[in-house]
């Protein structure tokens, strides 16, 4: 279950390809959607339950995905499409990306900036409640409750140092 908004097209285009990548065996972790000066991009981070995406999966997923977004039809315009990895740093959307990341270290950027104006927020997820989660802040060293709706990004965030 999807627990963080997406931009209006890239949710659009998450409800008409998720299905289909599911029967082709693989997880739409995450869509993003971005117009710039140069014109848009269609972002599809996709990964394979049980192990990584390989690039001959990707290989083989892009053209399925590309002729779908050709009929659906969902984008006016212009755009480019790129199918990838959710890489190391994986983006966490779902409440099973949340609760899969239950003891690890993640990054939560908010819509809004709480008290000494901070946003971004690094740490140890403690807890994942149906409406939001908590995480030990290494910047304030205190425990920092969400809420889904406060959340603007979130991702798996690995720990280089240890």
């Amino acid at each position: 279950m999807r627990v963080l908004t997406l931009n209006p097209t890239a949710e659009k285009v998450a409800g008409l390809l998720e299905s289909h990548v599911e029967r082709q065996g693989y997880e739409l972790v995450s869509v993003e959607f971005k117009t710039g000066a140069r014109g848009s991009m269609l972002r599809l981070l996709v990964d394979k339950p049980g192990g990584g995406i390989s690039l001959s999966d990707l290989e083989k997923l892009s053209p399925v995905l590309g002729d779908l977004l050709d009929v659906y039809d969902p984008i006016e315009g212009r755009y480019l499409l790129e199918v990838a990895s959710p890489g190391l740093n994986r983006p966490l959307n779902k409440l099973e990306h949340f609760e899969a990341c239950r003891g690890q270290r993640i990054k939560v950027k908010t819509s809004v900036a709480r008290e000494g104006g901070q946003k971004m927020f690094v740490g140890k997820l403690i807890e994942v409640r149906p409406g939001g989660v908590d995480l030990d802040d290494e910047t304030s060293g205190r425990r920092q409750s969400f809420e889904f709706n406060e959340i603007q990004h979130a991702n798996f965030e690995y720990d280089f140092n240890n």
